[in-house]
């Protein structure tokens, strides 16, 4: 059986009344539970409930996480993508709360996009435009059906949402103000190749972008182009702006 196939929605009545059970935790209580020992030990688990909760609330499928090399498709990539794995909600959500930025004037951009979760949750504000590159066929047309599935069922900040299944290493970006999202997607040649793809459309169109990077294992990239400064960081993530190189290649901070 096919990912495409296996659908099970169960009862949405359950699970709403679940995840509104949830939301309405007090906030100290949620940290509590958050940081306890429990917790911790529980993470992988906790994380996958959540990513199924997510699904059955919102009658998508981005559930389970996946290894490229169980689908079935060639690209000379391949062995440089990750696993693909969705991005948990909440603390997207925290992120996108940490953007001090006019989110009708910026498209959204998820490199390895997978199931598209983190294009749903983007939807949430009010961006001029969301795309999720995802080389897998497999995958893309997962988030394909899930973005008509979510746009249907109810009008978003942001409906004009995109799946395009494409290697992140040869898209070429939009002229306009960028959100750029990476949750680790990439082996640090692959994500060299994407830094240098981002940095080519900066040289030929300067504007301002800002690149979430979740999981930043190859988090030094960034630090060391003269196209970026890093802004923010949070617990699992960094935030970094574009900058103007000087003449002399170093980078002029804001």
């Amino acid at each position: 059986m096919g990912l495409q196939e296996d659908r099970d929605f169960g009862s949405l009545d359950v699970t709403t009344n679940l995840m509104e059970y949830l939301i309405s935790m007090p906030t100290g209580l949620r940290e509590k539970i958050r940081n306890s020992w429990i917790y911790g030990r529980l993470n992988g688990p906790i994380f996958d409930l959540k990513g199924h909760l997510f699904d059955l609330y919102h009658g998508v499928k981005t559930m389970p996480q996946v290894r490229l090399e169980d689908l079935d498709f060639e690209n000379p990539n391949k062995s440089r993508g990750g696993h693909y794995a969705g991005t948990e909600p909440n603390y997207f959500r925290q992120m996108m709360a940490t953007l001090d930025i006019r989110f009708e004037d910026f498209q959204f951009i998820d490199f390895g996009s997978g199931m598209g979760r983190a294009l749903l949750l983007a939807s949430e504000r009010p961006f001029k435009k969301i795309i999720g590159v995802e080389f897998s066929p497999e995958l893309h047309a997962i988030a394909d059906s899930n973005i008509r599935s979510f746009t249907k069922r109810k009008s978003r900040a942001c409906n004009d949402l995109e799946s395009v299944c494409e290697d992140a290493a040869a898209f070429e970006l939009p002229v306009a103000p960028l959100v750029l999202y990476l949750f680790n997607p990439f082996s640090r040649e692959l994500f060299g190749r994407v830094i240098e793809n981002i940095e080519d459309s900066l040289r030929r169109t300067p504007r301002e972008i800002l690149v979430i990077y979740a999981n930043p294992v190859h988090n030094d990239l960034f630090l060391g182009s003269n196209y970026f400064v890093e802004i923010d960081q949070g617990r699992w993530h960094t935030l970094h702006r574009s900058t103007t190189p000087d003449d002399d290649g170093s980078g002029t901070r804001p």
